[in-house]
């Protein structure tokens, strides 16, 4: 603000010191256009960014810009049940999508039975859902053969992870942090190296990465924009593609870590502070882990352009999940366990925190980042 301010203080000295000449014109013409990309910029990061390399034309052609869209949409989803749970007060039904992270109520008895019915069997539904209230619409089942080339896309992966039970409120931030160094430390990825030199590189790349950002205009220099402005859900999608940007453009080494308030009734309980402010509930979340070389030692930080304006340690992370200003009906805002998942983890397949999906062939990520890529988390 002090740097447009100032400007703006300069353009009207101009105006009282002399008579603009049609040169003057276009200078404070050019200055007023700068003023708006410098705005626009800040509306997907706060903090001060750096300027991505210009895509060339013919990939400018492909883009995704989204079009504006009407908010108050319900959304369409095919969507296995994880789980489904009373709330922490007892007043409403709660259900758990694999493929979704925003924990929904079900207001409606025949939806619920429907549901309930999915679960058991463990097939999947079609799940049309309000996600601004948090509410399911309506659930039906799915033909069979689209059912399997579902679940066909997205093979589940045998890897356990770095899987750790946390009590934040009990844990020194120093522990928290140290089991993600320790988890990423000694691993090795072919062809990437393992460590960002340093933290103004790593920030170079964050904000590169924010840059992505669908609330921006484009032109983008990857294939689909990244809408971190829209927090209610996607981040399986927002860390997938995240991900790739760090292997393939810039050649570091990536894990997942994924939060999960899988026990009990356990809520992960987010205020919007980047969009409104607004309160967003999940009952996962996940974001890139990579290792940082600090002062300090190597130590691994969170990439989560979503919550925040830079890389932040993992306790950091946590910690915003566990907002008791947005724990609406009595849940507990706890982040019940993490698990630290190779990059090629892509979204839960159940409640257990140790089983996990994977999106091989970007199909789920692009989905999602295209679906998402107009809304916005505060309505």
């Amino acid at each position: 603000m002090y740097f447009v301010c100032g400007i703006l203080a300069k353009m009207y000295d101009m105006k009282k010191q002399i008579t603009l000449s049609s040169k003057n014109i276009s200078i404070v013409t050019g200055i007023v256009a700068l003023l708006g990309v410098f705005i626009l910029v800040n509306s997907c990061n706060k903090s001060s960014v750096h300027t991505p390399p210009v895509s060339t034309a013919a990939n400018n052609a492909t883009k995704n810009i989204p079009a504006p869209v009407t908010q108050n949409l319900s959304q369409k989803h095919l969507v296995t049940i994880a789980n489904i749970r009373k709330s922490g007060d007892g007043s409403a039904n709660e259900v758990m999508f694999n493929e979704l992270a925003e924990l929904f109520t079900v207001p409606d008895a025949t939806v619920l039975s429907v549901l309930q019915d999915a679960l058991s069997k463990n097939i999947m539904v079609n799940a049309t859902v309000d996600p601004w209230k948090g509410t399911v619409l309506q659930a039906s089942n799915v033909a069979q053969d689209a059912a399997s080339a579902a679940r066909n896309s997205r093979p589940v992966s045998s890897i356990q992870g770095s899987a750790y039970q946390v009590d934040l409120a009990h844990t020194s931030a120093d522990v928290i942090n140290n089991i993600a160094g320790s988890a990423i430390l000694n691993t090795t990825s072919t062809n990437l190296t393992s460590v960002i030199p340093d933290m103004a590189t790593a920030q170079l790349i964050f904000d590169y990465i924010t840059h992505q950002c669908c609330a921006l205009p484009g032109p983008y220099a990857i294939d689909y924009c990244i809408p971190f402005q829209y927090c209610e859900d996607g981040c399986y999608a927002r860390a997938h593609k995240m991900c790739w940007i760090l292997n393939t453009k810039y050649n570091y080494a990536t894990h997942k870590v994924f939060s999960f308030a899988n026990a009990g009734t356990d809520e992960l309980c987010v205020k919007g502070e980047k969009w409104g402010g607004c309160c967003v509930n999940w009952w996962y979340h996940v974001a890139p882990l990579v290792n940082i070389k600090t002062p300090a030692g190597t130590k691994a930080y969170v990439f989560d352009p979503a919550m925040f304006d830079q890389p932040v340690l993992l306790a950091t992370w946590l910690h915003a999940q566990e907002n008791p200003a947005c724990d609406p009906v009595g849940d507990n805002p706890h982040v019940s366990m993490i698990n630290i998942q190779p990059t090629s983890s892509y979204s839960p397949n159940g409640t257990t925190g140790y089983l996990f999906d994977t999106d091989p062939t970007y199909s789920s990520t692009d989905h999602y980042l295209s679906l998402y890529s107009p809304l916005t988390t505060c309505p």
